[in-house]
């Protein structure tokens, strides 16, 4: 049984996002306390990448003289295209979109490659890509180009191949957003969207891409959504669903990694903290809030107080704290040294991307 104040197992439970391109006091002492057990990084983050290895650096020494002295997961969206949180000295790609209309899964798999080795050399450890939402309405603008198209099979050979990219360089994959977002209008940024599609409309279609990464190479990560289907589970969108956390993804689909809800700052959401409890009630591992540090602090506390008093059942805990223990062991590297920001945008790198963008039609 997990021996650490209730404090600092819930810390573990909640990856935080912050404001400027260092790392504000305030974020360093709840880190160094054990409040918090992972950042995701946004282009406010990010001047270049010396600077961005120095801010991650910053906070991994906080992490390590944290009470479980376990280092911290660095997260970021780059996913390539209009998604792309990275600064210009990056070697960066397009948008999903065009690498499906190309067809060539070794394209997608060289692309994340590179991304993830520059990602690695900065110290960011895992990476929310690939989107594996299927695109079958136009009009869903959140998803758009982000997509690699509207065959279930193409999207999951390409999910499939970054993951694999990203994930041979020592950066741990997400896809998302599960169950799938591309048949919906609404953005979840704005307003909670729903959906009628039933579980047997998702499972050959939506659920077809998760299933295929599950079963083949598994990403470390999946991201649910901030999306309600009435005919599934009325009460709760997929974020805070143990409909879908734990009888879909991880009964029917066997996915034994890491569950992170999407932004819970976002529109889709009234209360970002009391969202964070109900979703790591629901199943999800790790509860993702983006902006506001109140929320923060807040989640950590009610999730807290949930496991002192038993609310959030101890065996579920243990096994949530030990995928998390486990996603840290594999993808969280301690030492990092300033020659590895040799490979951030090198001429190889540069030249792979030229001949990419060129088989891409995009040259």
């Amino acid at each position: 049984m997990n021996e650490q104040a209730p404090e600092v197992r819930a810390g573990q439970r909640i990856m935080a996002g912050f404001e400027g391109t260092g790392a504000p006091p305030s974020l360093i002492e709840r880190v160094r306390a054990g409040r918090v057990g992972g950042v995701i990084l946004f282009q406010r983050n990010i001047e270049s990448a010396a600077q961005t290895a120095t801010l991650i650096a910053s906070l991994q020494d906080a992490a390590l003289a944290s009470p479980l002295e376990r280092p911290l997961l660095v997260g970021i969206d780059q996913e390539g295209g209009r998604v792309s949180r990275l600064s210009p000295d990056f070697t960066t790609f397009p948008a999903a979109r065009g690498f499906g209309d190309a067809g060539d899964p070794a394209l997608a798999r060289e692309a994340a490659r590179i991304t993830g080795t520059e990602l690695e050399a900065t110290g960011v450890n895992m990476n929310f890509a690939p989107v594996v939402d299927i695109l079958t309405n136009p009009e869903c603008a959140v998803i758009g180009d982000r997509a690699f198209g509207e065959s279930p099979h193409v999207v999951a050979q390409m999910g499939d191949a970054v993951a694999q990219g990203l994930q041979e360089t020592g950066v741990a994959a997400c896809a998302k957003h599960f169950p799938g977002i591309g048949n919906l209008g609404p953005d979840p940024h704005e307003t909670l969207p729903a959906s009628r599609l039933t579980i047997d409309d998702l499972r050959p279609r939506e659920l077809l891409p998760y299933q295929h990464l599950i079963r083949r190479a598994p990403p470390a990560c999946v991201m649910a959504a901030h999306a309600v289907f009435d005919a599934i589970d009325e009460t709760a969108p997929a974020s805070l669903s143990p409909v879908f956390l734990q009888e879909i993804l991880r009964g029917e689909l066997g996915f034994r990694g890491v569950a992170f809800t999407d932004d819970l700052d976002m529109g889709a959401i009234d209360d970002a903290a009391d969202a964070a409890l109900q979703s790591i009630l629901a199943g999800v591992d790790i509860a993702l809030v983006c902006h506001s540090e109140d929320a923060q602090e807040r989640a950590c506390d009610a999730i807290a107080e949930a496991i002192r008093d038993g609310n959030l059942p101890p065996e579920q805990e243990e096994a949530s704290s030990d995928r998390i223990r486990r996603l840290k062991e594999s993808y969280c590297r301690p030492n990092w040294r300033a020659e590895m920001l040799e490979v951030i945008g090198c001429a190889e790198h540069r030249e792979a991307r030229d001949k990419i963008l060129a088989a891409l039609g995009e040259a």
